[in-house]
């Protein structure tokens, strides 16, 4: 069933995330290990759920009461302000925002609802959970007055782009994300 992220999904959807974040090569692990920081957004999904990376921006895919996937994402003109959540867990923690940030560059494009992070487990892959989860965006972004959703794709990343591509997205540019060139892609619904 895919449904809204609540708090009891902390755990196991900001594991799902730490996948990402760690094929993203980020600095903040250059600095923390991987527990410091899956407790950093373990803490912000539940205490800042409007952040990027907060319960209120995510929807999940659940399989026998595991998350089996999450699709985290919000209106591009959310961005701006989307990590304060974080800095503030960050600060609490005295852990200078400048240091210890996830990101520095925006990621969504004007106009469009954006997919910040989709992953599926590794132990439901092939299940067809990323095709479920990407069904479900269309209403989030209609429900924001957006016809658009678009995300970020590593181009060296060939499975997840053919997902996208297979569900609907066309490449509409690229961007720098952490070092890493990435192809944005976007559906119009």
């Amino acid at each position: 069933m895919i449904r809204f992220a609540e708090k009891k999904d902390a755990s196991q959807a900001i594991d799902l995330v730490m996948i990402v974040l760690k094929d993203m090569e980020l600095d903040i692990f250059d600095k923390l290990s991987e527990d410091e920081v899956k407790n950093l957004l373990v803490t912000s999904f539940i205490e800042k759920p409007i952040h990027r990376y907060g319960y209120k921006n995510a929807l999940v895919k659940e399989i026998d009461g595991e998350v089996a996937g999450v699709a985290f994402g919000y209106p591009h003109h959310l961005e701006k302000n989307i990590d304060e959540g974080f800095f503030e867990i960050l600060e609490q923690n005295n852990l200078p925002i400048e240091k210890y940030r996830l990101f520095t560059e925006e990621e969504a494009f004007d106009n469009e609802w954006y997919l910040d992070t989709l992953v599926t487990s590794p132990n439901h892959r092939g299940k067809g959970v990323a095709k479920e989860l990407l069904n479900s965006l269309s209403e989030l972004a209609t429900q924001s007055n957006l016809s658009i959703i678009g995300l970020n794709c590593d181009l060296v990343n060939d499975n997840a782009k053919r997902i996208y591509l297979n569900n609907g997205f066309e490449k509409s540019g690229e961007i720098d994300i952490a070092g890493h060139r990435y192809e944005h892609l976007q559906k119009h619904i």
